[in-house]
């Protein structure tokens, strides 16, 4: 019979491994914005951030934050300047596309083509300067060239499986990978040929965003970091409940839920 005093030591040992390991939290703030509500909100290769309001107006700060450029009177159903130095936005209502210098300048606006799609309701920039769609008339992902109107790539998702109505709200390729964000269940993932190969389950969530090769996405008081190869998960606390936030080599951005950008200190 193992030792009682051992019995506890194993005990304690496999329920610390078996509790949630927050592995960092959150440094020192260093900034606060006051804004109009706040819509939706990225960041670019460099750690500039960007926040798209109510009223149509998108601002550019600095990973200080300190504004650097701003966009007035643009409505967009996508915003995305990962892919540096250029600025994507999509205008659903519009059907039309719009690339932007990195201050927002010298704007070039293409027409989704309607051989691409009958309903493109998300569209997004792929890393090889092309495009990513969801035609939510038939639930279809594709990739099309612009500059020859070929789709590239094309698949459908299995609608038989939802078991709610959808609300997808941002489309996202990242590492060869496609990610598709519904507010009523959560996160599909796709590989580049269109196999389904994990779904975060998550309702409720506004955005999410990339980290290395980790997934992040707010979850109640910690923001969730979900390995995309080894699908661990570990978390960085942070304080209060908050709609949006970011993650980059030197800082943490959220947004609060009186709109305030709140800018901290990170030391991953």
């Amino acid at each position: 019979m193992m030792p009682r005093s051992s019995a506890i030591l194993i005990y304690l040992l496999l329920s610390f491994l078996s509790s949630p390991i927050y592995c960092q939290t959150i440094g020192k703030k260093i900034k606060e914005i006051k804004s109009s509500e706040v819509t939706q909100i990225a960041v670019d290769r460099l750690g500039n951030f960007f926040i798209v309001t109510k009223n149509n107006v998108s601002k550019k700060f600095d990973p200080q934050g300190k504004l650097m450029a701003s966009l007035k009177g643009r409505r967009l159903t996508l915003i995305e300047p990962w892919y540096h130095p250029s600025i994507f936005i999509y205008d659903q209502k519009k059907q039309r596309y719009n690339v932007y210098g990195r201050n927002f300048e010298n704007g070039k606006e293409i027409a989704v083509d309607p051989a691409w799609a009958i309903e493109p309701s998300l569209v997004g920039p792929s890393n090889d300067n092309k495009v990513w769609l969801f035609d939510r008339a038939d639930a279809s992902i594709k990739k099309v060239n612009p500059l020859t109107n070929e789709i590239l790539i094309e698949f459908s998702m299995d609608s038989t499986k939802w078991n709610t109505r959808p609300d997808f709200t941002y489309l996202r390729e990242y590492q060869n990978m496609i990610f598709l964000l519904d507010r009523n269940s959560g996160i599909f993932i796709f590989n580049n040929i269109g196999k389904q190969i994990n779904k975060i389950e998550k309702k409720g969530l506004r955005n999410f965003n990339f980290f290395g090769e980790e997934l992040y996405y707010l979850d109640g008081n910690s923001i969730s970091l979900y390995d995309l190869y080894t699908t661990e998960s570990r978390a960085i606390e942070i304080e209060g409940e908050n709609k949006f936030c970011l993650v980059t080599d030197e800082r943490i951005i959220l947004v609060n839920h009186k709109n305030a950008i709140l800018v901290y200190k990170f030391n991953p």
